[in-house]
């Protein structure tokens, strides 16, 4: 509930509402009024459902524009006159101008939903609903209590509240809903229309000249805002947008989408998924049964390389330019036709991470998308984002808890919101499927592959897929220590053969690299390293090189060793033609067996695809203790003991896999219940997982989002996303700073020099810094803040780690136990600093193996 403060005694002037203020023109100067910005909000609103889909409009109820006029009714009020327009009142009521602002609500937000629901009648569906979207349009909401309230003015208030609220009725049509309505949508809908509608150079705080045509504004304004849909060409086939014909199992699974609903695609990887469901969304949007795209991916580095192939099909099918929007934390910095320093200004419409997704066509993270049903301020601007879209959600996989909670509950609200789904996947156990859907009890028969699972209004089933040409890989599992990786890794380059090794922690792979460096003859053949601990700039150059030189295309080396961790085990188009990795769950392996022999190549330095898979004798365990040490510390961090137990039960006697008809029968062996019984320990470690697993899954219900309730966390990727027990935080590199406090001047890793101030936001500068941005746990670094001079770049706390001698970190001019060079990333000195804060008790980290989280 709002906060009350101290019960006003008696009669509270009121002011009438033709004269309450919504804008500054300048400092306390009044501009617009209440009646005045919610007229521009309306036209604005009113423009928008014009420009919106069928699918979209429909969701929005049957009179949205008056919604939206009525979202800042709660600028009427006594607490939101003092705390802003306190002079204005000497003028037009001195005995209010007297009073104390604390005895009043300043919430205005929470105001208009009190007098909302008034109007209404508290209590029904109506006022529930539509009160509670004008009281989130700041992005969270209180419980309003009543509109006659002390704190928010009195009865005499809320009749001034009353007659805005039937005036705007009388210009915009009563206020209503349908039983189509979906409140996080609207609410959606009257976030954007506020944005625009407040934007001071479309509609300035001191009015519009009286030649200005309101309408015209409003039009004008969405269009520079870049709200125009786009047209596409119709009757593309597959082979005039991708320039190759499709193959049988593409074409099978195009056909299977003939409307609105969920669609799940499992084939191989490599097999042109992306390709299929790019052609699948072309013929929705074409039929108009959905209006826009959304293709989501786990990673940043998965959904840039995508962003450039969903370009270019754009270019193929759109009658214009159509542009592709990047959603992730850090694509804020790309540019936009309406934007410039606003963005920096907290103008929420210029906020990139919800912006993309308003856009026609959009490229990101499966955290943006997941962003909408957890309950993070705006989780409803994503809603109506997404609307009626056509959403791909790639590579969902088994191994996955909390997150993969999120996404049930993802799938079912895109559903709800008119959207089509489909997803992707080369490693869905038959569980992991069934959870997305609403009907599996429906489904006949067995588990199929490749298939797709088709789900509408009214129908649940299974289609199977033309099998896929298959494939012999050679499976070896060996106890091979590091300077046996490296040692296979240069003996196999040596005969011109491109290796990859992938390692399960950041920690191994700089330990591979550099043993892969000292086992080769010198400058005999390319050696990379490639892992989420080298600044953005650092790693955009790694991953174009890499990806050039192992990619479809191009010349390829005579042989080379990339060692990478999970970075590269998806949508990343790399072949290798032998691959070394660490033990990992079975889909996790074999999605990194989907980056050997990828493409067809008329020679081969080698006979057959091969993998080595590193691991000890996880048999020869006797205790729960033991398994861990013979894992690795740290892989029992990344991956769950039993799953990796599991794993290497399926995979000891196995010499040669066949691919993809094997797919299906290792994951359920993996992760379907077994009968036989399990030595105890083994029952420990499952029922740890288990354990973990409820917790996670009750945690992610919790996160979930509802208009109706009270968002508590700030809308930033990852943080309500994904659950870690290892915070990160992100940190610039810097090779030196000079620094007066609010300003400095800084040489920045990639050399790059920036002048950043405290007082003023420059995008040049902005950029650089991003590009100079590393993710390192918190707990390894001093309780150092943002300095001053960075505070109009960063809201989280962003240290500064300057690079000195030998690559030695320090933070505030203290050692930090960390290093980096351009060579090997961020790495952990051999002994860290005494200042450094250590974990939480209750986790328990590797302190001996380095950077040992995730990537």
């Amino acid at each position: 509930m709002a906060k009350l403060g101290r019960q006003v005694e008696g009669s509270i002037p009121a002011l009438s509402w033709r004269e309450c203020v919504a804008k500054s023109a300048d400092e306390g100067v009044p501009g617009l009024s209440v009646h005045e910005h919610s007229r521009n909000v309306a036209e604005v609103a009113k423009a928008l459902v014009r420009e919106l889909p069928a699918q979209v409009v429909t969701l929005l109820g049957s009179n949205p524009v008056c919604t939206a006029a009525l979202h800042d009714i709660g600028k009427v009020s006594p607490g939101f006159q003092l705390k802003y327009f306190k002079e204005n009142l000497r003028s037009r009521l001195p005995e209010l101008e007297t009073h104390a602002i604390e005895n009043y609500c300043t919430k205005h937000a929470c105001i208009s939903e009190a007098a909302l629901n008034a109007f209404l009648g508290r209590g029904a569906s109506a006022a529930t609903a539509l009160g509670a979207v004008v009281g989130a349009h700041h992005g969270r909401r209180d419980d309003p209590g009543r509109d006659d309230y002390g704190v928010y003015g009195g009865a005499s208030w809320a009749r001034e509240r009353r007659g805005l609220i039937e005036r705007l009725s009388e210009e915009f049509g009563p206020i209503a809903e349908s039983n189509e309505l979906n409140p996080n949508v609207l609410a959606g809908m009257v976030c954007v229309a506020d944005w625009i509608g407040s934007d001071e150079s479309f509609f300035p705080p001191v009015g519009l000249p009286s030649e200005v045509d309101l309408a015209a504004r409003a039009s004008e304004a969405i269009a520079k805002c870049g709200w125009v849909q786009a047209r596409l060409k119709p009757g593309m086939s597959f082979e005039q947008v991708f320039g190759f014909a499709p193959h049988r199992l593409q074409r099978e699974f195009v056909e299977s989408v003939d409307g609105p609903g969920l669609y799940v695609l499992e084939a191989p990887m490599g097999i042109g998924k992306t390709e299929a469901a790019l052609y699948a969304a072309y013929r929705l949007m074409t039929s108009a049964a959905n209006a826009g795209l959304y293709f989501g991916l786990p990673t940043r580095l998965t959904s840039d390389k995508i962003h450039e192939r969903v370009r270019a099909f754009l270019g193929k099918v759109a009658e214009a330019d159509a542009s592709v929007r990047l959603a992730h934390g850090n694509a804020w910095w790309r540019e936009f036709e309406h934007g410039g320093e606003a963005l920096a200004a907290g103008n929420e419409w210029f906020n990139p991470s919800k912006r993309a997704l308003l856009m026609p066509f959009a490229v990101g993270t499966i955290d943006q998308a997941l962003l909408s049903v957890v309950k993070v301020r705006h989780f409803f601007v994503r809603c109506f984002g997404l609307a009626g879209k056509v959403v791909v959600l790639d590579e969902v996989h088994s191994y996955d808890l909390y997150t993969g909670t999120l996404l049930d509950l993802l799938v079912r609200k895109l559903l709800e919101m008119n959207c089509t789904v489909i997803v992707l996947s080369a490693t869905l156990t038959r569980a992991r499927r069934n959870a997305l859907l609403a009907r599996p009890q429906l489904l006949e028969g067995g588990y199929g592959y490749p298939q797709a699972t088709v789900e509408t209004a009214s129908d649940t089933r299974q289609l199977p897929l033309s099998p896929t040409s298959g494939m012999d890989i050679a499976v070896e599992l060996r106890d091979a220590s590091d300077a046996d990786v490296a040692n296979e890794a240069v003996a196999r380059a040596l005969t011109g053969q491109c290796v990859i090794c992938i390692a399960n922690t950041v920690a191994t792979a700089q330990c591979w690299y550099k043993g892969v460096k000292a086992a080769m003859p010198e400058d005999a053949f390319a050696v990379g390293l490639l892992h989420s601990k080298f600044p953005g700039w650092r790693r955009e150059e790694l991953e174009s090189r890499w990806t050039a030189a192992l990619g479809k295309q191009g010349p390829r080396p005579n042989g080379c060793v990339l060692v990478a961790t999970q970075v590269v085990e998806q949508s990343v188009d790399l072949d290798a033609d032998f691959m070394v990795s660490e033990l990992a769950p079975t889909d996790m392996l074999l999605q990194r067996l989907g980056r050997v022999w990828r493409h067809r190549r008329a020679e081969r330095p080698c006979r057959g695809p091969a993998i080595l898979i590193v691991t000890r004798d996880v048999d020869s365990a006797g205790s729960f203790e033991e398994l861990r040490a013979i894992l690795g510390k740290s892989n029992s961090l990344v991956y769950a003991p039993f799953v990796l137990w599991r794993t290497f039960q399926v995979w000891k006697d196995m010499h040669k896999l066949r691919t993809p008809d094997d797919i299906p029968t290792l994951l359920e062996r993996t992760y379907s219940q077994q009968s036989e019984a399990l030595p105890a320990f083994v029952q420990q470690a499952s029922q740890k997982l288990d354990a973990r697993r409820e917790k996670l899954r009750a945690l992610a219900i919790a996160a979930r989002a509802d208009i109706l309730g009270f968002p508590t966390m700030e809308d930033k990727q990852g943080a309500p996303t994904r659950y870690s027990d290892l915070p990160m935080l992100d940190v610039v590199l810097a090779r030196s700073v000079s620094s007066t406090g609010s300003k400095a001047t800084a040489v920045l890793s990639n050399g790059e020099k920036v002048q950043p101030e405290a007082r003023q936001w420059v995008r040049p500068f902005a950029v650089a810094l991003l590009h100079n941005l590393v993710p390192v746990p918190s707990y390894r670094l001093p309780a150092g803040r943002t300095p001053l001079f960075l505070s109009k770049y960063f809201h989280a706390r962003t240290p500064v780690l300057v690079i000195g001698d030998g690559g030695a970190l320090t933070c505030d001019g203290q050692p930090t136990g960390l290093r980096y060079d351009d060579e090997r990333g961020l790495q952990v000195a051999a002994a860290l600093a005494a200042f450094v804060r250590q974990p939480a008790a209750d986790i328990d980290y590797d302190e001996e193996g380095g950077l040992d989280e995730l990537d």
